[in-house]
């Protein structure tokens, strides 16, 4: 539209200057020595502007030749470019159909020509692991760094997470403590570095990460709450005495909510009943007993080397507090029984028995009525009841797992 318009114009004004010049042609002399040149102006000017347009075209010309050899470099640039993109498509494509030997080809192949070299390398690496071929992901992931070393820490990242996939957790392990250095507190490094420990079973070296884990806000409790219960867990579980790290140290620095979890009780009382501290022991276990009525810590209780006597005024003031429990009868009968108080034994079973049936229960009723005396043979029925509770209790336990093999 633009150039219609000039046109338009062009011609107006040529069509102007033609009747101007057919009213006055004009009379224009060139001379130069002894040669004179003699015409109208309409002429002169006719010529001189063809001289200005061939002047001007040639010029043109002149300058595009010039400049040919960067603009066919840079339309080949493009061309090129273009393509390398149809084919990184592609590869992308392959890697996420599971094409991984076609997806690794293109990928690297057009690498050098992509805009986005590092997506290139690192999805190469990746199919290159998809196919175990762990050396080829390393040097994938070597170009990449040596193309963009300014992105090393995205290809490091991205190598750990590589290397803990495929079960290399020493490897992986060596890279996140280069990039810990690098970043002390990047939530990635910390969370995969967690990962990393607990594959690893190093359960010491998990304690002195899980700090700095729980003081980042960037991660969730839930990604470490479980890993910090398994962690005290395995500690209390394992003889430390001998390290830095004490069990000592490391029930000291729990809170009080911790220390009345009764994974981390039963763990830590058995260790000290195990080095003869009952003292110790006992002193916890009532602590939490006293705060819930747990039945595995007060089966632990009940391991304590103390007199039976003690334990039964514990457990009575805990039956007072807590209320009726079948665990607590079952305890309570089980002293009764070893101080050989016959009826009192008879008189808690038959309250457990009441509350919940349970083999235990008709199994020490039994014992008891024998020792009562016996005349209707009830003892017989009660081992006989006992015995169908823990049959049917048994195979209760077995379903699910007989299903899901099935």
């Amino acid at each position: 539209m633009k150039l219609i318009l000039l046109l338009i114009l062009a011609l107006v004004i040529a069509s102007g200057l033609a009747y101007q010049v057919h009213l006055e042609p004009g009379y224009a002399l060139l001379t130069y020595g002894h040669v004179s040149i003699e015409t109208s102006l309409a002429v002169l000017l006719f010529v001189t502007l063809i001289i200005f347009i061939g002047f001007y075209f040639s010029l043109r010309a002149l300058l595009t030749l010039k400049r040919s050899p960067k603009s066919i470099s840079r339309w080949n640039q493009k061309r090129k470019t273009t393509r390398s993109q149809k084919e990184i498509n592609k590869g992308l494509i392959n890697s996420a159909e599971g094409n991984w030997q076609r997806s690794e080809k293109l990928l690297v192949k057009h690498a050098e020509q992509s805009d986005t070299p590092l997506l290139n390398y690192l999805s190469a690496a990746h199919a290159a692991q998809s196919q175990g071929a762990y050396n080829r992901r390393d040097e994938y992931l070597f170009k990449a760094g040596k193309t963009l070393p300014d992105q090393i820490h995205a290809i490091q990242l991205t190598r750990a997470k590589l290397q803990l996939a495929a079960g290399q957790f020493e490897q992986a392990l060596a890279t996140l403590q280069q990039l810990r250095t690098a970043t002390p507190n990047h939530p990635i490094v910390l969370t995969l570095l967690m990962k990393t420990h607990l594959q690893l079973n190093e359960w010491e070296a998990l304690y002195h990460l899980l700090p700095s884990i729980k003081n980042n806000r960037k991660i969730a409790s839930q990604e470490w709450l479980p890993v910090e219960e398994k962690v005290l867990t395995q500690l209390f579980s394992n003889n430390l005495e001998s390290g830095q790290l004490t069990l000592s140290m490391i029930w000291k620095a729990l809170d009080k909510k911790q220390k009345l979890n009764p994974r981390y009780l039963i763990a830590y009382t058995s260790q000290l009943i195990r080095t003869g501290d009952n003292a110790s022991a006992e002193e916890l276990l009532i602590k939490g007993l006293n705060a819930q009525a747990n039945p595995d810590l007060l089966a632990r209780y009940m391991q304590l080397t103390i007199p039976a006597e003690k334990k039964q005024q514990q457990l009575e003031k805990w039956l007072r507090k807590h209320g009726a429990s079948s665990e607590f009868f079952n305890a309570l009968a089980q002293l009764c029984i070893e101080q050989e108080h016959w009826s009192k034994a008879k008189s808690y079973l038959d309250d457990s028995i009441s509350l919940q049936p349970s083999s235990l229960a008709y199994l020490l009723l039994g014992q008891v009525q024998e020792q009562l005396g016996d005349p209707n043979n009830e003892a017989s029925a009660h081992y006989k009841t006992g015995l169908e509770l823990s049959i049917n209790a048994n195979k209760l336990n077995l379903a699910p797992s007989t299903s899901q093999s099935s």
